[in-house]
Parts: C-alpha cells; sequence; structure tokens
C-alpha cells in the first residue's frame, strides 16, 4: 500500500481493530511498513501488516506483526494469499527472515503457517520463523 490508499487502511483498521484513526499517512509513509489487504467486490476481507527491520547481526528481516480475515470470508484462501504475498514482499525486498507470534492455542493459524514453510520457533513461544535463501524459503 502507498500513502495514496489511506482510505482501504482506514477500513482495515475499522473492521480489524475496531479503532479510528484521523490519518494513516505516517504509517503509509514509512519505508518499513509492510501492509496489505484483501478485497472481495471491493470491500476488504482481509489484511496483514509488519514492519522491516535491521537485525544487530547485519542482515534485514521483516516482522508479520498481524494478520486478520472477515469472518465470511475464511476457509477460502485469503489468509493463505495474504500471507504468500507478505513473505514474497519480504524475499523480494531481500529480507533474509521473517517471524511472527501467534498465540499458542491458535490451531488454525499454526496450521497456515506450516504449510506456508514457517517453522515453529526453537525457543519457548508460539513464533514461527522463515529463513530465505536466495528466492526461496527454507
Amino acid at each position: 500500500m502507498t500513502a495514496e490508499d489511506h482510505g482501504l487502511l482506514d477500513v482495515a483498521v475499522r473492521r480489524f481493530r475496531d479503532v479510528v484513526v484521523e490519518d494513516h499517512a505516517s504509517f503509509l509513509e514509512d519505508p518499513a511498513t509492510v501492509v496489505f489487504v484483501a478485497l472481495e467486490d471491493d470491500e476488504v476481507v482481509g489484511w496483514v501488516w509488519g514492519c522491516r527491520q535491521r537485525h544487530v547481526c547485519g542482515y534485514s528481516q521483516v516482522q508479520l506483526y498481524e494478520i486478520g480475515v472477515a469472518e465470511q470470508a475464511r476457509r477460502r484462501g485469503v489468509g493463505r494469499a495474504l500471507l504468500t504475498a507478505f513473505r514474497e514482499h519480504a524475499v523480494r525486498a531481500g529480507a533474509r527472515k521473517m517471524w511472527l507470534f501467534t498465540d499458542e492455542d491458535n490451531h488454525a493459524a499454526k496450521a497456515l503457517y506450516e504449510a506456508a514453510g514457517g517453522r515453529p520457533s526453537p525457543h519457548a513461544d508460539a513464533g514461527y520463523w522463515w529463513v530465505f535463501d536466495g528466492d526461496e524459503a527454507r
């Protein structure tokens, strides 16, 4: 999304966060911002957002902060498409890793992440990691 997509982001934030934000410009103009929305018949039915980060070890990574799909659009591949778009963006941007946290009991999300190549974190948390080698995730 770009700064011109304020309206779409506003709809997504209201739908998935139930928050009103007067101006999304600073968020959308921040070069670290990564955000996608899924549309169905011009209606926002899903979103994913996160941010690019510079790791202390010298590589870049992307944190997927939140992914959401409207109830009526679930189990139709919307979440998978959003996750794929986010991951592909990370690869194109040269990120070495992508990561996220989820709730321990969110079995549907965990199944999605594992099906999309995410590996459970080796730490005692509900994190998932993707490590990119060239254009491939491993």
